[in-house]
């Protein structure tokens, strides 16, 4: 089995390596620092929903890609929740969504065109489909649209927590309407 931990990190590092060495001039620091923990939550989710891959011949002999569909929205969600929240199913969902709230919170933060909301959300979702497509293809692995609906609704909460920081921050750099000036008083009387 390949490890998850040794291929994630090494890519990380590269990509890292990457984003520092051509940084863009005039590109400030903060904005190279919020782009490689991007880069490090996309390895993240990477790692924890493709691997392990099973390299030996035996897995792949027998394997059908794709015979492993849940194609039925909120069906594996409603089976999963059924039993509480103390059920490891059930935490399946909790996981699946607390898994894309970096990515939803980081992409707003790592570029503007991704301050849009259907900007972000598409590119949290195409992620989340290009992963259950090749968990399709892997044996032992299993693809479902409630997968992708858990996703995209972790990115949903990660931008609204972005967008109510920025908000907050603007709001506190902008002048308290007490503290402008009055216009000055006519001398009329």
């Amino acid at each position: 089995m390949l490890s998850a931990n040794v291929i994630v990190g090494i890519a990380s590092v590269v990509m890292i390596v990457f984003v520092v060495v051509g940084r863009v001039p005039g590109l400030s620091w903060p904005t190279v620092i919020i782009r490689c923990a991007l880069i490090g939550a996309v390895a993240l989710i990477l790692a924890v929903t493709l691997f392990p891959i099973p390299i030996d011949a035996r897995s792949w002999r027998f394997h059908r890609p794709f015979s492993n569909l849940h194609l039925s929205p909120f069906a594996t969600i409603r089976t999963q929740l059924a039993f509480g929240l103390r059920h490891s199913e059930a935490r399946e969902v909790v996981g699946n969504v607390a898994l894309f709230v970096p990515l939803g919170f980081l992409l707003p933060a790592a570029a503007r065109a991704c301050r849009r909301p259907w900007v972000a959300l598409s590119a949290a979702a195409g992620l989340s489909v290009l992963i259950e497509a090749v968990q399709g293809l892997l044996p032992s692995h299993a693809t479902d649209v409630d997968d992708v609906i858990l996703n995209t609704a972790g990115a949903v909460l990660g931008f609204f927590a972005f967008s109510l920081i920025s908000w907050t921050v603007r709001r506190g750099t902008a002048p308290e309407p007490d503290t402008l000036r009055e216009p000055a008083a006519s001398s009329a009387g």
